[in-house]
């Protein structure tokens, strides 16, 4: 799978060369994109959306995934560790380039099996990343995301969400990795 930006093929807007020709063509007949998006958010993915004030569309975490979302740099790290293991019980499942809501820089959101936000505190601490800062944040049952745009997907958008168990000692590395390197410059 690629680690690019441009993945998204089977979101509506995806590169046509990754399979989202079908939704391109629908898009330049006239839909209206965003309208598109949250239909195959809910269609596709029964994932659970909303609109705000602004008609900005955000994924609800805490049912059918949570987040763990850190700095890019150090997910697309992740990312690529992990899709080199090349085995099942680390696959990466979605993960998608999230734009904050405030002025900070994009960040990797991986979307993990439910119930990963209030269990990542005990995970670090066994792990032995307990009380070191990493850059990580997590969303659960009563959050919510802004909703990725087609082109924003990393990762099959259509996978399913693992348990982050099997993913977060690998992101923790990164994310240590990325903070080293951004004291030391």
């Amino acid at each position: 799978m690629s680690t690019n930006a441009a993945f998204a093929g089977p979101v509506p807007g995806g590169r046509a060369d990754s399979g989202g020709e079908r939704a391109e063509a629908a898009l330049a007949e006239g839909s209206d994109g965003v309208g598109e998006l949250e239909r195959w958010y809910v269609e596709q993915r029964a994932w659970p959306v909303h609109r705000d004030d602004h008609d900005r569309l955000w994924l609800e975490a805490g049912t059918e995934f949570d987040v763990v979302e850190v700095p890019a740099e150090a997910g697309r790290r992740a990312l690529r560790r992990l899709i080199g293991y090349g085995q099942a019980a680390l696959a990466p499942g979605p993960v998608a380039l999230c734009e904050p809501a405030s002025a900070e820089p994009a960040r990797c959101c991986f979307f993990v099996a439910p119930g990963a936000r209030d269990d990542l505190p005990e995970l670090l601490d066994w792990l032995d990343w307990g009380g070191i800062d990493l850059g990580m944040r997590a969303y659960g049952a009563g959050d919510s995301i802004p909703a990725p745009a087609a082109d924003r997907w990393l990762h099959d958008p259509l996978a399913v969400p693992p348990e982050v168990i099997a993913l977060l000692a690998t992101i923790a590395e990164s994310c240590s990795r990325y903070a080293l390197t951004r004291r030391a410059g």
